[in-house]
């Protein structure tokens, strides 16, 4: 064969690739559901289907260690109506861990998606194949708006883990209605939130605490993060759904902010810098989560704003 030829299918190849990707994300922007194919394109650490004893010994896994296949779970899932809409993996930090790594699929149920509805809820299911994590659920409120949403706290969806022994259909069942119960609760908690309003000094407060969340180190503080991080960029108004005083409003234009990296904080030197988005899914999970609590807290608490340190 010559090596026109060769080159021809090689390029030709490449093409069906690139659309074959470019087809994939489309129906991931558009919510859509993805087949196996497509999993398998974003996330093929979804798809090892066994664990041999030489990989369990490798790993220092348990002798009881019983390997789950993270498509059992997601056909599991597809039974219950779930559909897949997103999939992605860490990457490896370890030529050791590499497809066994963290991964992060996003499922949404049509009945859900009713015309009108500006928030519906999502099902986020974490695993790795290493031992480190169990199988986790967690309970997320996409909203349309803005791509953004919340991210419930696992104490708040029940016992949401799927330890690696007696996995069963059974199983994933029970967490799916536990899902569905809290589902309704926090489309209350939301209608809840479009009911406070904020003064301007409680809106301070809310993105000073929020902003500790990503400035964790102990040197940070309630008397101090404000001369590190630029508040007024978290509480900006990028978009007409987002302007006012509600507490909602006040949620989604910091959680975006904090997000999406759409802030300056001081770096070192005293050097202003731009933040960065957060791109590791696992953090955007923590973060998320404790931000949704503190929103929360003043459903429940009214004007009083936790201190972040009772999210941990």
């Amino acid at each position: 064969m010559s090596e026109n030829i060769l080159n021809s299918e090689f390029e030709m190849q490449a093409r069906v690739q690139k659309a074959f990707l470019e087809a994939t994300q489309e129906k991931v922007k558009n919510h859509q559901a993805l087949n196996d194919d497509e999993i398998k394109l974003l996330c093929p650490v979804a798809f090892k289907d066994k664990m041999t004893k030489a990989e369990i010994n490798k790993l220092g896994l348990s002798e009881h260690y019983s390997f789950v296949p993270t498509m059992n779970v997601i056909n599991d899932l597809r039974e219950l109506g779930y559909e897949v809409v997103d999939a992605t993996q860490v990457k490896a930090r370890k030529k050791s861990t590499n497809g066994y790594q963290k991964h992060l699929i996003t499922l949404e149920h049509p009945k859900y998606k009713v015309e009108g509805s500006k928030e519906y809820p999502q099902i986020l299911l974490t695993n790795s194949h290493d031992g480190g994590n169990a199988f986790t659920l967690s309970a997320g409120i996409f909203r349309l708006v803005c791509s953004n949403g919340l991210v419930i706290k696992t104490e708040d969806y029940g016992s949401a883990r799927l330890v690696h022994k007696g996995y069963s259909f059974e199983a994933v069942q029970e967490l799916v209605k536990q899902f569905e119960e809290t589902v309704d609760e926090v489309l209350t908690r939301i209608t809840a939130m479009k009911k406070v309003e904020l003064t301007k000094d409680q809106q301070i407060e809310f993105a000073k605490q929020a902003a500790l969340l990503r400035f964790k180190s102990k040197s940070y503080n309630e008397d101090n993060i404000e001369k590190v991080v630029n508040i007024d960029d978290l509480l900006n108004v990028d978009r007409k759904e987002d302007a006012g005083n509600g507490l909602y409003e006040v949620f989604n234009r910091v959680q975006e902010s904090l997000i999406n990296g759409k802030y300056t904080y001081l770096g070192t030197k005293d050097k202003p810098r731009k933040a960065r988005p957060i791109k590791n899914f696992k953090q955007n999970i923590e973060v998320n989560s404790k931000l949704s609590k503190l929103a929360f807290e003043l459903v429940y608490y009214g004007t009083e704003i936790k201190n972040s340190s009772h999210m941990a």
